[in-house]
């Protein structure tokens, strides 16, 4: 296995251009980074030529000396309409212009929809999306979701499986696995990860508080921890992906330190909100290390 981590929020608020951000990222020691496809960055993708904002985002990771292995698609509900759909697909064919192989996408949930209703709008429009991902020549991947409130979102491998088996098990769709997303979703880890198999091409790394009273609230779901400073059981995480010789990244992706949203009742007039940009960059390579460790300690490491 080999590391990676997603450009987290904080970066942009130090008011940090793309280019300085990867640059501070291969600073701290990572070769490999996710990149977000989000409202905050959207000016810079939606709805412009694919291939000449990769060739341009391509330049600025080369310079770096950095290079994109995974794509997540944020901040977008596809049930929320044909717009919606537009945008990640758009977000797609930017991942493949920009040479990531994975896009982790978000999947479409309505306040109180049946199963039979979740499943069948994804499936109508994860059809519409494998198109754009042949075109990419790029994976979709679908995850654990994690939102334990909502009896209707997709929780266990079962259903990621069950997912890709309604629609034909199709070369461009696998799994995602997000530990901190199983521990919201108090799933035991070496279970799910021994059902989803081969079918796994990414993997999302943070810890959490898990499904307990603390995790009830929506602030709380959303921390992500560095590995092994929360609840979740990382030595099941560790053995599981060993067991079914999980061989890709394992990419952080962590909200440390928390960026809060504005309205949020955790910031109000808080003087300090989130960690100076140096604080940061100490808490990435001490991320980095513990990590470095456990894929050495399960014999895992791949320099």
């Amino acid at each position: 296995m080999k590391l990676s981590t997603s450009i987290s929020p904080i970066w942009r608020k130090y008011g940090l251009e793309e280019n300085q951000i990867y640059a501070a990222i291969k600073k701290c020691g990572f070769d490999n980074v996710g990149y977000d496809f989000c409202a905050d960055n959207a000016q810079n993708w939606l709805n412009r030529n694919a291939g000449q904002w990769g060739r341009n985002m391509k330049a600025y990771l080369t310079d770096a000396g950095v290079a994109p292995v995974v794509a997540h698609v944020c901040d977008v509900n596809p049930f929320d309409g044909p717009d919606s759909v537009e945008y990640v697909k758009q977000a797609v064919l930017c991942a493949g212009a920009l040479g990531a192989a994975n896009v982790v996408i978000p999947l479409g949930t309505r306040t109180n929809n049946s199963r039979g209703e979740y499943e069948l709008g994804n499936q109508q429009y994860i059809r519409q999306l494998l198109l754009s991902a042949e075109e990419a020549d790029v994976t979709l991947l679908i995850e654990h979701c994690g939102a334990w409130h909502n009896a209707h979102y997709m929780h266990y491998a079962i259903e990621i499986n069950h997912m890709m088996d309604k629609l034909g098990m199709p070369e461009h769709l696998k799994a995602n696995v997000n530990v901190g997303h199983i521990g919201v979703a108090d799933i035991p880890p070496m279970e799910d990860i021994a059902l989803l198999g081969d079918g796994i091409r990414n993997v999302d790394v943070s810890d959490n508080f898990g499904c307990m009273p603390l995790g009830s609230h929506p602030e709380r779901e959303n921390l992500g921890f560095a590995p092994m400073m929360g609840y979740i059981n990382y030595d099941e995480v560790m053995q599981g992906l060993r067991d079914v010789k999980y061989d890709g990244f394992m990419n952080l992706r962590m909200n440390m330190p928390r960026v809060f949203e504005k309205n949020s009742s955790f910031v109000s007039e808080a003087k300090v909100p989130y960690m100076p940009q140096e604080l940061t960059a100490r808490l990435l390579v001490w991320s980095r290390h513990i990590m470095e460790h456990m894929l050495r300690t399960y014999e895992c490491f791949e320099a």
